[in-house]
């Protein structure tokens, strides 16, 4: 039997963007497999024209790179860790051809449905019904662990006794990776199976993988997709509405800026008794502190691209906090998604210029059915804890785009 070339071809492409979505923790060293399998090819992808946007994110991050060179020379880095990886000048070229795979899987994408333009729905199919079946693969594994068939440690993809974390390092990351693919679903033919799909995705985040941010961006999701028929059901509370949300804020902020004092002295005091816990004063509590006093002291042109492990460390940023374990220093996440990794190392200026380009794809799609929607949706993955770095964002960049184009127009079904 003759083997159809395009379709193959078609089929090994929506496999090759799979793999990358699900296997950002399979690496050998500090070298994701995904990342640079990308990589190799990125120079055979660069060498045709691409999408305007996709080369407008290229030429923007190779200018940043550059610059974080040139801003890592001015600084000085009070304690290092032992890996070669995370040096200054090192981490931040590392930093940048993470981003370069980034906008190789994009142009992937991209071409992917430019050139199956009649076979756009096939693609979304393809992209969501195979990572639904990954998924309840590693439901299968969480049950064979749960009834004692398997060992922990041997599922790979389950810790803490009772947590889903696929082939991520947690349980949040996979499940907004998770509600990256519910957000796909919507593409598909409106039915029970695709209901079905949904749910299932919902029950994975919320109750295996116990993703809080998954959680909430996919309910965020679900509003915005549906804002039109909302708001007309809703016309008649609006106002009421309106006023209990601002009286609502108003509580809050009273509450938080009152409690403020309360919970510094709290976390002083918690330094105080755990000064070795490593998830106190390396993660998001010790970030809280830390980040604000970066972009204060580096607003315009950030600290430097990939330079937040690095300078997390020093005395004038992280203030209270003490200097953590030799050890363990090399750790750099803080958490807070991709919006706030641009601030802290590209600065204000980096910011603008960022979102300069999305809105730029907004302008261009906001005239098509659920356009404005999409591009808030690209924006919102990166609020709730998704760093620039991540591969699977940029693929729904490329769907934008694609959809800007024509080549998916079921979603305005």
């Amino acid at each position: 039997m003759k083997i159809n070339k395009n379709n193959l071809r078609l089929i090994l492409t929506v496999c090759l963007i799979t793999f990358c979505i699900q296997t950002p923790d399979v690496k050998l060293g500090f070298v994701k497999f995904s990342e640079l399998l990308l990589l190799l090819v990125a120079p055979f992808l660069l060498k045709k024209p691409i999408n305007k946007f996709i080369f407008y994110f290229f030429v923007f991050f190779t200018i940043e790179a550059i610059l974080g060179l040139i801003i890592t020379s001015t600084h000085h880095f009070d304690v290092l860790g032992p890996s070669k990886f995370k040096a200054p000048y090192v981490i931040t070229i590392a930093r940048y051809l993470e981003l370069v795979s980034c906008i190789s899987l994009s142009i992937i994408t991209f071409r992917l449905f430019k050139n199956n333009e009649d076979q756009s729905k096939k693609i979304i199919d393809y992209l969501v019904n195979w990572n639904i079946l990954i998924t309840a693969f590693f439901f299968f594994l969480y049950i064979l662990v749960k009834i004692g068939v398997l060992p922990i440690y041997s599922s790979i993809v389950i810790y803490d006794n009772d947590r889903l974390r696929g082939l991520y390092n947690e349980g949040g990351p996979f499940g907004l990776m998770l509600s990256f693919i519910f957000i796909l679903s919507f593409f598909q033919k409106k039915s029970r199976y695709r209901f079905f799909k949904q749910f299932f995705l919902f029950i994975i985040i919320a109750f295996f993988a116990r993703s809080k941010a998954g959680i909430l961006f996919s309910v965020i999701w679900i509003a915005l997709f549906n804002f039109e028929i909302l708001k007309n059901k809703l016309r008649l509370v609006i106002f009421p509405l309106i006023f209990v949300f601002l009286a609502g804020f108003y509580f809050l902020f009273m509450n938080v800026s009152s409690m403020y004092v309360t919970e510094l002295n709290r976390v002083k005091q918690s330094i105080k008794e755990r000064p070795k816990d490593i998830n106190l004063i390396l993660g998001r509590i010790s970030g809280v502190y830390i980040v604000p006093n970066m972009v204060e002291q580096n607003a315009v042109f950030g600290i430097g691209l990939g330079n937040y492990p690095l300078l997390r460390n020093n005395a004038e940023y992280r203030t209270f906090f003490p200097k953590p374990p030799k050890k363990s220093i090399d750790i750099d996440a803080h958490g807070f998604g991709g919006i706030v990794d641009i601030i802290v190392e590209m600065g204000i200026l980096g910011f603008f210029i960022f979102i300069f380009i999305v809105y730029g794809i907004y302008y261009e799609i906001k005239r098509m059915n659920k356009g404005i929607v999409l591009v808030i949706g690209f924006l919102l993955i990166y609020c709730f804890g998704v760093q620039i770095y991540f591969l699977y964002p940029w693929v729904l960049l490329a769907i934008i785009l694609a959809y800007q184009n024509n080549y998916i127009d079921e979603i305005s079904n």
